[in-house]
């Protein structure tokens, strides 16, 4: 699967998260999301950035025990 963003909803996306919300940079959140923006748009080829992802299932089962 393959998901288009543009540097603007990854930011937006970031600050949802429990990992990269602003609460947890403080007064650094402005510093990091301008390095994170300038980042994510010198990355950004024709202004968007794809995500591959892959899901793999494993289906399984026990055996039946014998009586």
């Amino acid at each position: 699967m393959a998901r288009t963003w543009t540097p603007e909803r990854v930011l937006g996306y970031l600050g949802t998260t429990s990992f990269a919300s602003p609460e947890l940079f403080g007064e650094r959140h402005a510093v990091f999301e301008e390095a994170a923006r300038a980042l994510l748009h010198s990355l950004a080829s024709d202004g968007s950035l794809v995500e591959h992802s892959v899901f793999t299932v494993l289906l399984a089962q026990r055996p039946e025990r014998a009586s």
